[in-house]
């Protein structure tokens, strides 16, 4: 005899509105790709994480590579806001301390993003092309940032801003993998005593 009393994952999914479901999916996305890899996490796991079907899965995102790209943009957007809105506060260095402590908030974004970053090297990855645009794009805009730091006096005058762009991406993004293979790493006090060269006196 089955308890009608008690409602099942799936039931409750299936109240959720159609943007708080795409939502709901791109969530359990990060989760899964985040925890096996895209090549290893696979769309059924997706939907199984969030008690959907398959065919619930795919009326939105009709392929696993449409679910991966939806889900690096909404990452992308979300942290550009914040990037922007935490440079016009305090520069760049204090941009980069705000997206790193927004990562330690959401582990999961954390590890898809440096599982995919590793596993995009590949040519053939559906996210070779988002990474490439997504650092070239990286370099760029910290590149302008650094640029009009030292021109306001928060950084050595003569910091190299093409050098020190790609510099600092390479730190964050190593500094994030460092946290997620030892437990209790400090990502933010390794940030700053990284850049303290950097800053003016």
């Amino acid at each position: 005899m089955t308890d009608q009393s008690t409602p099942t994952r799936r039931t409750r999914a299936a109240r959720l509105n159609p943007e708080e479901r795409r939502a709901q999916i791109l969530d359990a996305a990060v989760a899964v790709f985040g925890r096996q890899g895209y090549r290893q996490g696979s769309l059924k796991t997706v939907a199984d994480e969030i008690g959907l079907t398959i065919q619930g899965l795919l009326h939105y995102f009709p392929t696993k590579e449409d679910l991966l790209l939806a889900a690096l943009e909404r990452r992308n957007e979300a942290d550009q806001e914040a990037l922007d809105a935490a440079y016009a506060s305090g520069g760049t260095l204090e941009s980069c301390r705000h997206i790193l402590r927004r990562n330690l908030e959401r582990p999961g974004f954390m590890r898809l993003f440096v599982t995919l970053a590793a596993e995009a090297t590949d040519p053939e990855h559906p996210a070779h092309d988002y990474f490439l645009r997504r650092y070239r794009g990286a370099v760029v805009q910290f590149r302008d940032y650094l640029r009009r730091d030292v021109r306001a006096g928060r950084l050595t005058p003569d910091l190299d801003a093409d050098d020190a762009a790609s510099q600092i991406i390479a730190l964050m993004d190593g500094l994030q993998l460092q946290y997620l293979l030892r437990p209790g790493f400090d990502l933010i006090a390794a940030f700053d005593a990284a850049v303290a060269p950097l800053a003016r006196a």
